[in-house]
C-alpha cells in the first residue's frame, strides 16, 4: 500500500473520527437520556399504579363491606318482620293482594305497572329489555300445589310486607333487585311486584332456600336470577315463629353489576382490567380450589335458564407463582404484586380478607400499565432515527471532502516521505553518512533536520551496544566455569543479571594443599546493578584473589584490607556485602566470616521435620567505613544431608505485580521440602518458583546463590592423622 493510499486513509480517519465519536456521543447521550427517561417513566407509572392499585383495594373493601352489612341489615329487618307479621293477632284492615297471574292479565294488574330502568332483561336477540314491575305492590306466587283457601291467612298476613319491602329498598335503590320471602307452605311474595313465574318454580327448591335452612342463618350466593336471567348475589335467611318452627326463608337479590358501580377503575385500563370479589375457600379435599370468584366485572352477558345450575370459578392458589398472595391472605394482609398469571405479566392487586368475608380483587395487565412508557420510549427511538439519518449524510459529505483534498494534496506530502524512507534504508546497512535535503518549511524539514543528526546518535549507539556485550562476556569470565569437586560435599552456584552486567558474585577458590584441600567459597552483592556494580564487583574480586594466598587462615584480616581499599575507592553510594568462608571436606565443617551478607540459611537434618537455622551477619558492608573490624562468625559442623544456602537479597526481595514479596518464608519452605534432592535440583526449583512468583513482571536485582551440602560422615580426627601417616 504507497502512502498517497495511507494518506487517503489518514484523512478519512481524521475526519471521521471526530464524526464518529460525535455521532456515537450523540447515541450514547440520546440513548442514555432516552432509557432513562423511560425507564423513569416506567418506574412513576409502576409506583403510580401500585399505589393506585393499593387505595383502590382499600377503597373497594369498604365499599363491599358497607353494601355487605347494608344488604344484611335489610335482610335482618325483612327476617324480624316477617315474623312479626306471624306472631303478631291478624290485621284487621284488608290489604288488595296480587297474585302472579293478576300480573300477567291485562285487566287484574295494578295499575302502577309499568317498565323499569332497574330490572332488565336480555331478550333472545341479545337486546335489553325493561321489565313491568309495580313499586307499590308485592307479588304473592303459589307453588302449584298449593291450596289458596288454606294460605288465605297467610297470604293477608303478609300482605303488609309491602311497606316494609318499599322502606328497606329505600335505603339504596340502585343496589337491592328484588325483596322477597318464601314460606314453606309454598307460598312466595316479591317485591317489586311482577308477572312471568315458570309454572314449575317452585323457590323452596332454590340453593338459596335449601342452604338456609341447611346453615340455619345468612347465606349467600351467586344465582341465575328466575326473571331476567341475569347473575345475581342472593342473601337469604331462615324465619322462625314464636315455637321456633320453620316459617321460611327471606331473601333479597343483588344486581349482579351494581356491586361494581361505584368502583372507580381509571379509564386507561378499562376493559383491560378485571374486578372480582373473592371468597378463600377452606375445602381440604380439593386444594387446589383455594380462592373462590364469587363475582366479576367481565361476567359474560349471555342469559342462562334459572334451574341451571352455576359452576364456581376458582383461582389455583397452589401455583408457586401465587405463593405469596396466598401468604398474604391467610395472615389478613392486603397487597399489590407482580406476577405470572394466565400466561400475562399482571399487577395482582387485593384487600385485606377477614375470614370467610368476601374481598376485592384487581388484575390489571402490566402491559396496559407501562403503555405510556412504551409510547415515551417510542418517540424516543424515532428521535434517534432521525439524528442517525442527519450524521449519515454530513458522514457522507465529510468523506467525499476527505477523498478530494487528499487526491490534491497526498504528492506534496509523500516526495519528502519518500526521500525520508530512502536514507532510513541506507542508514539500515550500516550507512551512518546518509542525509536527506528537504525545504518544506515545516515539520517535515524538521524531521529532516532530526534525521541527519540521527546517525552519529546511532553510531554511537552501536558502539555502547558492543562495549556492554564485551563487559558482559569479560564479566562472565569472572564467575566460576565449573563448579569444583569437594569430597563429602555437593556444591552449586547459580547467579542471574537483571542487565546485560551486574553487581553479583560468586566464586570457589583453593586454598588447600594436597594434604589439605580446603576450597574458599565466596557470595558478594553490590548495591545497585548494571555496570556502575559490574566495576565494583570487578574490583572486590580483584582484590580478594590478590590478597587471598596471603590471608587464607587470616579471614578477618583479608576482609579489613578489601574494606578499607573499597572504601578509598569507592564513593559513599557504592558498597558490597560479601560472604567468605572456608570449607574443610575431612572434617565437614565450615569457617566462615560476612560483611553485611545475610541472612545465611542452614538446614538440619537431625531434627524429626527437619530445622533450618536463620544465621545474621555480624560485620557491617564493604566499601562504607573504611577502618572496620570484622570477626569470624562460630564453626559450621555439617552431618550428611545438612545443606547451607548463601544467596543476595534479590531472592527473597523479588516483588509480583500485586506488589508482594517473595519473602524468606518461601525460601526456607522450599529449602526444607527440597532437602532430598541434589543441590542442582534445589537451586532449579528455587528460581523456578521464583519465575512462577513474578510472573511477567521483569526482574528488579540480580540474583545468586551458592547450595552446599554434606553427603558423607566427617572423618574423625586421629583416625585421619593415622591416615596421613
Amino acid at each position: 500500500m504507497n502512502f498517497r493510499t495511507k494518506l487517503l486513509l489518514l484523512l478519512l480517519t481524521i475526519t471521521l473520527l471526530p464524526l464518529g465519536l460525535s455521532f456515537l456521543a450523540q447515541r450514547s447521550l440520546v440513548t442514555h437520556y432516552g432509557n432513562k427517561l423511560a425507564q423513569e417513566t416506567h418506574t412513576l407509572i409502576n409506583d403510580n399504579a401500585v399505589n393506585l392499585l393499593h387505595m383502590l383495594v382499600d377503597d373497594f373493601g369498604r365499599i363491599l363491606t358497607r353494601d355487605h352489612a347494608m344488604a344484611r341489615f335489610a335482610l335482618q329487618a325483612q327476617a324480624q318482620a316477617v315474623r312479626q307479621a306471624f306472631i303478631s293477632p291478624p290485621p284487621e284492615h284488608s290489604v288488595p293482594v296480587y297474585l302472579a297471574g293478576d300480573f300477567d292479565h291485562p285487566f287484574r294488574q295494578p295499575v302502577d305497572l309499568g317498565p323499569s330502568p332497574l330490572h332488565l332483561r336480555r331478550d333472545h336477540d341479545g337486546s335489553l329489555s325493561p321489565l313491568a314491575v309495580s313499586w307499590n305492590h308485592q307479588v304473592f306466587y303459589l307453588v302449584a300445589d298449593t291450596d289458596l283457601v288454606e294460605v288465605n291467612d297467610q297470604l293477608h298476613r303478609m300482605a303488609d310486607m309491602t311497606a316494609v319491602y318499599r322502606s328497606l329498598q329505600q335505603i339504596k335503590p340502585e343496589l337491592f333487585l328484588w325483596q322477597y320471602t318464601a314460606l314453606t307452605s309454598g307460598v312466595h311474595s316479591s317485591y317489586p311486584g311482577k308477572g312471568g313465574y315458570p309454572a314449575d318454580y317452585d323457590p323452596r327448591q332454590r340453593q338459596w332456600y335449601q342452604q338456609a335452612v341447611i346453615y340455619g342463618g345468612t347465606v349467600q350466593q351467586v344465582l341465575t336470577d328466575v326473571t331476567t336471567g341475569s347473575l345475581i348475589l342472593t342473601l337469604a335467611q331462615p324465619v322462625y315463629d314464636g315455637a321456633g318452627e320453620l316459617l321460611g326463608v327471606t331473601a333479597l337479590d343483588i344486581d349482579y353489576h351494581k356491586l361494581f358501580t361505584d368502583w372507580n377503575i381509571p379509564p386507561e385500563w378499562r376493559g383491560a382490567a378485571k374486578s372480582m370479589i373473592m371468597r378463600l375457600n377452606h375445602d381440604e379435599s380439593d386444594p387446589s380450589r383455594q380462592l373462590e370468584i364469587l363475582l366479576t366485572n367481565q361476567e359474560n352477558t349471555l342469559s342462562r335458564h334459572w334451574s341451571l345450575p352455576l359452576t364456581p370459578e376458582f383461582i389455583d392458589l397452589s401455583d408457586p407463582q401465587l405463593e405469596p398472595v396466598a401468604s398474604d391472605l391467610l395472615q389478613g394482609r392486603s397487597a399489590v404484586r407482580k406476577i405470572e398469571y394466565a400466561d400475562e405479566e399482571v399487577l395482582f392487586a387485593y384487600g385485606v380478607r377477614t375470614g370467610d368475608t368476601p374481598f376485592p380483587l384487581v388484575i390489571v395487565p402490566f402491559e396496559r400499565i407501562i403503555a405510556p412508557a412504551a409510547q415515551a420510549q417510542e418517540a424516543v427511538n424515532r428521535q434517534i432515527t432521525l439524528g442517525l439519518s442527519s450524521s449519515a449524510v454530513i458522514t457522507l459529505v465529510a468523506v467525499l471532502a476527505a477523498v478530494f483534498l487528499a487526491l490534491r494534496h497526498a504528492r506534496r506530502v509523500t516526495e519528502p516521505i519518500t526521500q525520508l524512507a530512502a536514507a532510513a534504508q541506507q542508514l539500515t546497512q550500516g550507512k551512518f553518512d546518509a542525509r536527506v535535503d528537504i525545504r518544506t518549511r515545516d515539520e517535515l524539514q524538521n524531521l529532516g533536520e532530526i534525521f541527519n543528526g540521527l546517525s552519529c546518535r546511532l553510531e554511537e549507539r552501536e558502539q555502547l551496544k558492543q562495549s556492554l556485550a564485551l563487559a558482559k562476556e569479560i564479566q562472565q569470565q569472572l564467575l566460576p566455569h565449573e563448579t569444583p569437586a569437594v569430597n563429602n560435599f555437593e556444591l552449586t552456584g547459580v547467579s542471574r543479571y537483571c542487565d546485560e552486567t551486574g553487581g553479583d558474585y560468586y566464586d570457589f577458590i583453593h586454598l588447600g594443599t594436597e594434604d589439605n584441600r580446603s576450597l574458599g567459597i565466596v557470595v558478594g552483592d553490590v548495591s545497585g546493578h548494571g555496570i556502575g556494580a559490574a566495576l565494583v564487583m570487578a574490583t572486590a574480586r580483584g582484590m580478594l584473589h590478590a590478597l587471598i594466598e596471603q590471608h587464607k587462615t587470616e579471614l578477618p584480616v583479608l576482609v579489613s584490607k578489601i574494606n578499607r581499599q573499597l572504601a578509598q575507592s569507592t564513593d559513599d553510594s557504592s558498597f558490597m556485602t560479601l560472604f567468605l568462608g572456608t570449607l574443610n571436606p575431612e572434617h565437614c565443617s565450615l569457617d566462615w566470616i560476612s560483611a553485611g551478607q545475610a541472612p545465611l540459611y542452614l538446614y538440619r537434618t537431625g531434627e524429626p521435620e527437619g530445622h533450618i537455622e536463620e544465621m545474621e551477619s555480624s560485620g557491617i558492608p564493604l566499601g562504607i567505613i573504611g577502618e572496620s573490624a570484622y570477626e569470624m562468625e562460630p564453626t559450621i559442623k555439617f552431618n550428611p544431608g545438612d545443606i547451607l544456602l548463601v544467596g543476595t537479597d534479590g531472592i527473597w526481595e523479588t516483588h509480583n505485580f500485586a506488589g508482594e514479596m517473595f519473602g524468606t518464608r518461601r525460601v526456607r519452605e522450599i529449602l526444607q521440602q527440597s532437602a532430598n534432592l541434589s543441590t542442582k535440583e534445589i537451586a532449579a526449583r528455587i528460581f523456578s518458583e521464583l519465575d512462577q512468583f513474578r510472573g511477567d513482571r521483569t526482574v528488579d536485582d540480580d540474583l545468586t546463590l551458592v547450595l552446599i551440602k554434606a553427603i558423607a560422615a566427617p572423618i574423625p580426627a586421629k583416625a585421619l592423622d593415622v591416615a596421613l601417616e
